[in-house]
């Protein structure tokens, strides 16, 4: 069985240089309406069958990142252009990895393909590092003798997306750091400053302090009590939790989805930006391999991960299966997808060029939202200035102001 695994694997491989278009073109596209019409039994049976073996490696080695999945096919696209058969690239990669969970992933794959199964099934089995439009164009690469150049595209999107993806998190992250460092400076100065000056206006009188010092005083030393933060602390905690059991159930999730689109300035020029980047790009590698539009809808819909834009794919396809193009459902969630997307959109579906125009309207979005992102970036230190600043400014006014008035009476009257 192996040896007639790895004939048949090798042949794949050779067939990748030989295919002409046409052809290449017409198997994507039989096969792509077999991968959706596959039964739910067998997809079901295949996701959920996971090697013990392999559990414990995952258990013990830790999970297996982006970019270990990244380096995988990479490597697996050397060994296929190089005329290794695809069995034997499999096992040979199966032992590189310094990471135990990426060679039981691949260790795994390579047993399934031994036992003669097709590579797009292995995949299958594997669903939290390859997703729905992963295995489909592999299977219908398979069946069109394409693998080699779909996994190459494959690759490209993944690096743009996992970049991208890593890109908004920090932006994400930046300002919650900016609020735990003035907090923490807050907290400082609450714990060892103020108390200081509190013993010299109890020493003082506290008759002779004004309200605005006392109610700043209380302000802050609720604010960094002890007991305080721990309560603030687990109402976060179980908020998060919270949203996080609502945002499974779909009603919640698209409302959530809807909510962050309107966030000020990260809403509308990250978070909406990256979501048509997600689209487009999807829409562009989809109908680039040839998968009819139909099938492209149904996948990109499952793919991003805004359920506001997955709404919109819905309309679409909706509309495409009346005949009624994508124009109007595009039309009427300006909101979700800027009108000028859904122009250069609409130009592409009339000129029969959408994967193209797709490809263009994710390139300039992701430039667009690389732009908000470092601009955000350069805005957090300013903003972080000002705050310094306004709290210091208080803590003048509150406290030294007082104090100096004060003394300076006691000296008066002494």
């Amino acid at each position: 069985m192996a040896k007639s695994s790895d004939r048949s694997s090798g042949g794949g491989a050779k067939r990748v240089r030989r295919a002409p278009k046409k052809r290449a073109a017409k198997g994507v596209e039989t096969a792509s309406e077999e991968a959706v019409s596959a039964p739910p039994s067998v997809t079901a049976t295949m996701t959920t069958t996971q090697p013990s073996q392999y559990f414990w490696q995952r258990l013990v080695f830790g999970g297996i990142r982006e970019r270990d999945v990244v380096v995988f096919l990479r490597q697996l696209i050397m060994l296929l252009e190089a005329g290794t058969p695809l069995l034997k690239s499999l096992k040979t990669l199966s032992e590189r990895s310094e990471r135990g969970a990426v060679r039981g992933l691949v260790s795994d794959i390579a047993q399934f393909v031994e036992m003669g199964n097709p590579l797009w099934q292995a995949f299958e089995r594997h669903p939290r590092q390859f997703g729905p439009v992963f295995v489909n164009l592999v299977k219908a690469s398979e069946a069109s003798g394409t693998l080699v150049t779909v996994l190459d595209r494959l690759v490209v999107y993944r690096q743009r997306r996992g970049m991208l993806i890593r890109r908004v998190r920090s932006a994400m992250i930046y300002p919650i750091v900016v609020f735990v460092a003035c907090f923490g400076v807050i907290m400082i100065i609450g714990k060892y400053v103020l108390p200081e000056f509190a013993k010299i206006f109890d020493q003082i009188g506290r008759e002779g302090v004004p309200p605005f010092t006392k109610r700043f005083i209380a302000t802050v030393d609720a604010i960094t009590n002890f007991n305080n933060i721990i309560v603030t602390l687990i109402v976060l905690v179980v908020l998060f939790i919270l949203y996080k059991w609502l945002t499974t159930k779909p009603l919640y999730r698209l409302k959530a989805d809807k909510w962050k689109l309107k966030i000020p300035y990260v809403g509308p020029n990250i978070l909406r930006k990256t979501a048509i980047v997600e689209m487009t790009q999807n829409l562009q590698l989809l109908l680039g391999s040839g998968l009819s539009m139909m099938v492209t809808l149904d996948l990109v819909r499952n793919a991003v991960h805004n359920r506001a834009v997955g709404n919109v794919m819905q309309d679409l396809r909706d509309s495409v299966e009346r005949g009624e193009g994508i124009e109007q459902p595009l039309r009427d969630v300006p909101r979700i997808v800027p009108a000028v997307v859904t122009d250069m959109l609409v130009t592409g579906e009339e000129s029969g060029q959408l994967d193209r125009i797709a490809g263009q309207v994710a390139e300039t979005y992701e430039e667009e939202v690389n732009i908000h992102i470092n601009t955000l970036a350069e805005l957090m230190p300013p903003i972080l200035a000002l705050v310094m600043g306004a709290f210091v400014l208080l803590l003048a006014l509150a406290v030294f102001v007082p104090l100096i008035t004060m003394l300076d009476q006691l000296q008066v009257a002494g």
